[in-house]
């Protein structure tokens, strides 16, 4: 057998391990293999960036795109889609950017590969907020599939455009382009976002008995949440009472119940969602925390601190929420009393600064926060 054929073989095989355990979520034995492997393809490099993408450790995939580029090896249609969905996961809109500048100057071969990569170019600036580019990209696409489409309602939809959104759906349709159930749940956040409530009571009822698609348990619950925000719960219970089991019982449609009441300060009903949930995904502290909330909110104290206390007679803790800036395209990310950052006394003393800021524009801090600890004076909320 010719030597390169051999080589080729091994590549094939050391790659193959590679996505092995990066698809079982064993990243530091994935980088291993890769780093033994006596000669690394595109294919090679590509699988690792993915691997990295998919698990959410999205700051290491672009490390491992930049020393790829570094050793000279030209990325495909596929490491740039990679690459690509990582910056939009994390907002890199300038690390985005740059990416997008290598696409033009290293080209793309090959239409199919063209419309990936348009996508993915797409998705990532709707998804950094820059929905200008997102459209100029989708306007001067030579060619556009489903997905082309689907991305676009959707960053329109996470962006707050929901009107925009729908008006894209529409031209979807006039171009004789079949939607399925991801073009539905983009229109349908789009609607929720925008309060359009009787645009998104038709779609859900066109889904099927129009264009063919059956609607699932995400798309029941998009369409509570719409119903939600405009404050006709009624017709959302009832809604959920002629849904199939399957449904019915689903943790997505529960949540939007959840959350309307939240919203309205529902608390019987709230109260029903909350223990539907509990049952559903009982170490899920985010649904505990919701109903604690609700009754704060209402100023039922006890019934909130009841919660706190079945809260740690089941060992659940509050996962803390965390912020995020991006600067000289590094993403600096902040949580709540986290003291290790390298510039934590410059961040403290403009923070200060920002409070005294809000303070004299009339902005007052909520304090009442059941899971907030008496001494931790200084931490607002909004």
């Amino acid at each position: 057998m010719p030597q390169r054929n051999v080589v080729k073989r091994n590549v094939v095989s050391w790659t193959s391990m590679v996505v092995a355990y990066t698809r079982a979520c064993r990243l530091d034995e994935a980088c291993r293999v890769f780093d033994n492997m006596p000669v690394k393809s595109t294919v090679s490099w590509t699988a690792l960036i993915t691997g990295f993408a998919r698990n959410g450790r999205c700051g290491e995939a672009l490390d491992v795109f930049k020393q790829m580029l570094e050793d000279g090896v030209r990325p495909s249609a596929l490491t740039f889609v990679s690459v690509l969905g990582a910056c939009a996961e994390v907002a890199l809109l300038g690390r985005g950017k740059q990416v997008h500048g290598q696409v033009i100057r290293g080209g793309v071969s090959g239409n199919l590969f063209n419309v990936y990569v348009c996508n993915a170019l797409i998705d990532m600036y709707g998804k950094c907020g820059d929905m200008r580019s997102a459209e100029n990209l989708f306007e001067m696409a030579p060619v556009r599939d489903v997905v082309t489409w689907n991305t676009l309602i959707t960053v329109f939809a996470q962006n707050g455009h929901g009107e925009d959104s729908l008006a894209v759906f529409r031209r979807m349709i006039e171009a004789k382009v079949e939607p399925n159930h991801v073009t539905f749940l983009g229109v349908l956040s789009g609607c929720s976002h925008a309060g359009l409530d009787n645009e998104g009571l038709e779609l859900v009822d066109l889904m099927e008995r129009k264009y063919g698609v059956k609607p699932k348990a995400d798309h029941y619950a998009l369409l509570i949440d719409l119903l939600g925000r405009k404050n006709r719960l009624k017709e959302a219970m009832s809604l959920i009472e002629k849904v199939p089991n399957e449904i019915m019982n689903h943790i997505a449609v529960w949540g939007a119940v959840l959350g309307a009441c939240r919203v309205h300060g529902k608390l019987d009903l709230a109260r029903k969602a909350a223990e539907t949930l509990f049952e559903l995904e009982p170490q899920n502290s985010a649904r505990y925390v919701m109903l604690a909330n609700i009754y704060a909110a209402s100023g039922r104290w006890g019934d909130a601190k009841r919660i706190r206390t079945v809260m740690n007679e089941r060992c659940l803790k509050k996962e803390p929420a965390y912020s995020w800036i991006e600067l000289r395209d590094a993403r600096h990310e902040f949580v709540a009393k986290d003291k290790f950052h390298p510039n934590i006394v410059e961040i403290c003393e403009v923070n200060s600064k920002l409070v005294l800021h809000l303070k004299d524009a009339g902005y007052q801090p909520y304090t009442d926060y059941p899971f907030l600890p008496d001494h931790d004076d200084g931490f607002y909320f909004s």
